[in-house]
């Protein structure tokens, strides 16, 4: 998608009413309006808004490209990630005496008991596969991802 679109910053303004107390007047406190900046995503092309947060706004420039950007992903990626991520649960189903020793290699590098320089890595995991000759059809920096998010 072509970016065809701007943050524009607008105020908001509540107004809030005057609090009269008669059984105690000290507590009493006048009318006053405060003042907000929000920012809208809107089209460069015709000035129509493409998203206001449901007409609260947002309180970033950043946080309104950010929700803009989620909003008009592609979603056929996030269905390629999860294939692939179920792909990647399926083969350490499989190989569940390799994910066993994975455990324990973190256990242990968590625990400080192998070298002080070792890391439990993209890098680790690779040599590991190498000494066990396994040959996935994902890198080890997916394998790790998905082995630290189940």
């Amino acid at each position: 998608m072509d970016k065809t679109y701007k943050a524009i910053q607008y105020k908001v303004t509540t107004h809030h009413d005057a609090v009269v107390d008669k059984e105690e007047p000290w507590n009493n406190s006048p009318a006053y309006d405060t003042f907000e900046m929000r920012y809208c995503i809107v089209s460069t092309d015709t000035g129509e808004v493409l998203d206001d947060a449901q007409g609260y706004g947002y309180k970033t420039a950043q946080k309104a490209y950010a929700a803009f950007a989620y909003k008009n992903r592609d979603k056929n990626k996030d269905k390629e990630h999860l294939a692939k991520k179920r792909h990647i649960e399926q083969w350490m189903k499989k190989n569940k005496p390799f994910v066993k020793l994975m455990d324990s290699y973190a256990f242990e590098i968590a625990k400080g008991t192998m070298a002080p320089n070792d890391k439990f890595d993209a890098k680790f995991v690779r040599n590991l596969l190498r000494e066990e000759s396994l040959e996935p059809d994902f890198t080890a920096g997916e394998l790790l991802k998905v082995w630290r998010g189940r």
